[in-house]
Formats: C-alpha cells, sequence, structure tokens
C-alpha cells in the first residue's frame, strides 16, 4: 500500500496557517483519488481502442491474403465484413473519445495536485477563494465530459492506496 501525503517526504510548509494546512491537505487527498480514477479509466479504454482496432487490421490483412490465394472465396468476404465490424464496432462505442475524455480529467486533476504543492510551498493564499471557485469549475466540467468511474476501480484505490492525514502541529504527516 502506498501513502498519500501533501508534502510527498518535504517537511518544509513556509508558515501556512494550520487551518489552512488541513483544508489544502483534505483537498489533496480528494484530487489524489479524482486524479486516480480517469487514469485508470484511460488504461482501460486505450486496451480494448487498441485490442479492436489491432483485431480490425489482422482481420482485414487476413482477408486480403485469402483473397490472393482463393479465387470467389466467401471466406474472403465474410472475414472483411468481420474485419469492418469490429472496426465498427470500436467506433460506436467511442473508445477513443473517452479515452481523450478520460486524459483530459486526469492531466488536469494533476495540475490541481500540483498547485495544492504549490501552496503549501510558499505561494501566496492571497487567491485562495478564487482558487476553490476555479476547482469547482473544472470538476463539474469534468464530471460532464467523462464517462463515469466503475466500482472496482474505486474499490481498487482503497486497496492500494493511504493517506496520510498531515499532523497540524509540525507539519509532518502522522502514520
Amino acid at each position: 500500500m502506498r501513502d498519500v501525503t501533501l508534502l510527498n517526504g518535504s517537511h518544509c510548509t513556509h508558515g501556512v496557517e494550520p487551518d489552512t494546512l488541513r483544508r489544502l491537505d483534505g483537498l489533496y487527498a480528494y484530487y489524489h483519488r479524482q486524479w486516480w480514477y480517469p487514469r485508470q479509466m484511460f488504461y482501460y479504454y486505450k486496451g480494448f481502442y487498441g485490442l479492436f482496432n489491432g483485431l480490425a487490421i489482422l482481420i482485414l490483412a487476413t482477408s486480403l491474403v485469402v483473397g490472393t490465394v482463393w479465387k470467389h472465396s466467401w471466406v474472403m468476404i465474410g472475414l472483411t465484413a468481420l474485419g469492418t465490424l469490429v472496426k465498427g464496432w470500436n467506433d460506436f462505442r467511442n473508445f477513443s473519445v473517452k479515452m481523450d475524455m478520460c486524459r483530459f480529467a486526469y492531466t488536469t486533476t494533476e495540475k490541481t495536485l500540483i498547485e495544492l504543492r504549490t501552496y503549501v510551498r510558499g505561494l501566496p493564499l492571497d487567491e485562495f477563494e478564487g482558487f476553490l471557485s476555479k476547482l469547482q469549475t473544472l470538476e463539474d466540467t469534468i464530471t460532464d465530459l467523462t464517462p463515469p468511474v466503475f466500482d472496482r476501480v474505486v474499490k481498487a484505490y482503497d486497496g492500494k492506496f493511504r493517506h496520510l492525514p498531515l499532523d497540524h502541529k509540525n507539519g509532518t504527516p502522522s502514520v
């Protein structure tokens, strides 16, 4: 199990107030989940997209070989139809669009994680409320564009990661 913490080994918080540090820590834990879910979904869709595209190309190539070897072959016609069907299924399921939307979601959320760590390491928090509004807008956009997350992905996160809340007195992860 891997530990998830806002400070990631660094113990300097550059004078961030304990209350703000607690808020940032909670946001980091939440957005780490929101980053991991679409990342896993991206690899899921990428695998199926590659599988179906490769299968369609293999079937069509096989039909070309069969067509040159056997004249008047119904096998070539059947293989060509099957290859077209597999490619059509891939397009129908929109795996490439789902892949792109999941990539957008996890890269955007990754930038949020970086920004949260930047706040802890010394960036002034003058615009923190604006930052929270931006996060809400991004989250709404991601929710609208990305496909739903599978339950098994949510369960896998809990088995793979453990959030270490910060000890707010000295700004270090509590074990």
